[in-house]
């Protein structure tokens, strides 16, 4: 079968600063339609992933072909260690359209919008297991910075000790506990920027005792975990698993999800193995900064 796109057309790269979510499902769709993990959102999901994760369409490119949307680079930006970055949320391009250099003109395009506003570093995340994407990102000059591990939770969890569980139905974001007490700095989409972006917001359970709190867990309604978390010295004392047992009866299905678990979270991980979660695939957070920030290597 012929490609509907002759491989003399040319390309024109912009920006997608007039564009909406409705005006890029189509070609989301299919630039993911024969991903390693195929991800096909409605349209409705495809807008609340954006919203959460801050999509910039001024800062975002799109290429074109006969006047068609073929590819995308989709950018947000995060303020991280005090520094704005650039976050890509996603970037793909439709079969027919590859290999033509539409990846590589896309992200000289948004490391120049970037660029026209300081912003000197970019961050993404990639699927472990996707070579060829990786090898893409490598090539645009980003660098592996750790490894993120995504489990799911559906065997019933028991509920542990005598710690009541508070599931706000109203609350104050400021009343979380400060995101300086996590143990690894948490990944773009579940940042404290993102989470206060969410639709609908996040579930807070808490843990108090004489007015002190103990333990908190922010989840989405459907079982997404974006924060777990346990006063250092009220550790091994079953807060964490009562807290998680309390989240389980209110998703759907009773299924638990942890996304983007930073691999080196020995005390998460040993956790999330007691409660019987199953791994799920693993991704790649990656970093790109300009030459002026040569002095930082980034590592796992």
């Amino acid at each position: 079968m012929s490609s509907p796109h002759p491989r003399g057309a040319a390309m024109d790269i912009s920006t997608l600063d007039r564009l909406t979510p409705a005006d890029l499902h189509r070609c989301f769709l299919e630039a993911f339609s024969d991903y390693v993990v195929p991800a096909q959102p409605s349209l409705g999901q495809l807008a609340f992933m954006l919203r959460r994760r801050g999509w910039a369409p001024e800062l975002s490119a799109g290429v074109w072909l006969d006047n068609l949307l073929v590819g995308f680079w989709l950018c947000a930006t995060s303020d991280i260690d005090g520094e704005t970055e650039g976050y890509c949320i996603a970037a793909g391009v439709v079969p027919a359209a590859r290999r033509r250099g539409a990846l590589t003109g896309m992200a000289a395009q948004v490391e120049s919008l970037l660029s026209a506003r300081g912003i000197r570093r970019q961050r993404l995340e990639v699927i472990d297991g996707n070579l060829r994407a990786q090898q893409a990102y490598a090539a645009l000059g980003f660098s592996p910075l750790r490894q993120l591990d995504c489990y799911q939770i559906q065997t019933p969890i028991a509920a542990a000790g005598d710690w009541p569980v508070t599931v706000h139905a109203g609350y104050r974001t400021q009343d979380w506990p400060p995101a300086a007490g996590l143990a690894y700095p948490p990944a773009v989409p579940n940042r404290r920027e993102s989470l206060l972006r969410a639709e609908p917001p996040p579930r807070w359970l808490a843990v108090r005792r004489d007015g002190r709190l103990l333990g908190s867990l922010l989840m989405s309604p459907d079982g997404e975990v974006a924060e777990l978390t346990v006063a250092p010295d009220c550790r091994r004392r079953g807060i964490a698993s009562r807290l998680l047992h309390a989240g389980q009866m209110l998703a759907n299905g009773g299924r638990l999800s942890f996304n983007n678990v930073d691999n080196r979270d020995l005390a998460l991980l040993s956790l999330l193995l007691k409660h019987q979660a199953g791994y799920r695939l693993s991704q790649w957070e990656m970093l790109k900064s300009a030459a002026a920030d040569d002095g930082i290597r980034p590592g796992r």
